[in-house]
């Protein structure tokens, strides 16, 4: 096992858990708002979503394959 790749999909894993709690607690402000007409908080909450995914991917990749090694 590769321990840095290791080290860094855990970084990567820790940014995808921010990401989700940033992006749940502005999702949950955005929906609150748009009901007054303000829809800015939820539209930064949609976009927050891109680095979900993108975190999640990288951070299970390098873990994978440093266990699984080519």
């Amino acid at each position: 096992m590769d321990k840095e790749k290791l080290i860094k999909g855990g970084l990567w894993l820790s940014g995808f858990s921010m990401s989700i709690f940033l992006s749940a607690i502005s999702l949950n402000a955005g929906f609150n708002n748009q009901r007054h007409g303000d829809s800015t908080i939820l539209i930064i909450g949609i976009l927050l979503l891109i680095p979900v995914f993108y975190c999640a991917y990288k951070g299970f990749k390098l873990i994978l394959d440093s266990i699984f090694e080519k």
